[in-house]
């Protein structure tokens, strides 16, 4: 376990570090958007399909979304913004979007669901009050909005904690696959892990590439980065939480792994189609 608590301590630190030191306006462009629609969409879909007929419920059912719609937007999607239009600004919203907006709502929603607060408003915000990822990203978006300068004696050795949520993420997930195999039949998730990788893959990509080419009608280099960001395979982030919550672990551990197996290919094929 100590691999997985070191992961969501320093994932604290990471988030504040990112939001605290982020352009706020840059959230308000069209990637932003693209972004929140595509993953709210994929996210309700895979809701809907997986309650009526899988029978899922609660806590697995909000990981399973996020597997579907939480997308690895910094360790891959900034070094491939770099690379490909030689700017990360294009993947920052989508960051931004997942740090400040939607694993702060799946934290709540997962509080309330496995019963660690109450249910209701005051549930919601004692979730809010209690959950120190929630609270990092509050504070972030504090100080990105006011302007507040943070000391560098201060901010250094945030950024030093946070540099180690990845690390940290990794060893617990690779520790996590001692012993088993994506996929196994007797664990009952095969065809969950099936179905979120349809949406994370394949649905998440379509939306994002009309979403772009025809609602906001984005040049082709954005276009190209909207369905590349789309493209990309679940965030590690979605496992730490899983494993938090003790909920889906299975989803999110199998998703993540052929998600970035798969998503590199993905994205060779996406170069083709749209580079």
């Amino acid at each position: 376990m100590l691999p997985e608590l070191a992961g969501i301590q320093a994932t604290g630190f990471q988030l504040f570090h990112t939001i605290a030191r982020a352009d706020v306006a840059v959230i308000f462009g069209p990637q932003v958007f693209i972004a929140a629609i595509s993953a709210f969409t994929v996210m309700t879909l895979y809701v809907l399909i997986a309650r009526l007929a899988l029978k899922r419920r609660s806590a697995e059912l909000t990981v399973g979304a996020l597997s579907a719609g939480m997308v690895n937007s910094a360790n891959l999607g900034i070094p491939i913004a770099i690379f490909v239009l030689g700017d990360a600004t294009y993947s920052v919203p989508v960051l931004l979007f997942q740090l400040a907006i939607l694993q702060p709502l799946s934290l709540i929603c997962l509080d309330v669901q496995t019963q660690r607060v109450g249910s209701g408003v005051v549930g919601a915000l004692k979730g809010i009050a209690t959950n120190p990822l929630i609270l990092a990203s509050l504070a972030g978006v504090i100080v990105a909005t006011t302007g507040a300068t943070i000391p560098e004696t201060v901010m250094n050795p945030i950024e030093i904690l946070g540099g180690a949520a990845v690390p940290a993420m990794l060893m617990a997930f690779g520790i996590s696959l001692v012993g088993s195999k994506p996929l196994q039949h007797g664990n009952g998730r095969r065809i969950d892990v099936v179905l979120v990788l349809t949406f994370k893959l394949i649905v998440h990509p379509l939306i994002a590439w009309l979403l772009a080419a025809v609602v906001f009608q984005l040049d082709s280099a954005g276009i190209f980065m909207a369905v590349i960001l789309g493209v990309l395979p679940t965030a590690q982030n979605v496992f730490v939480t899983a494993t938090h919550y003790n909920q889906g672990m299975v989803t999110a551990k199998d998703t993540v792994l052929l998600s970035t197996l798969l998503g590199v290919p993905l994205m060779f094929i996406c170069a083709m189609l749209f580079g």
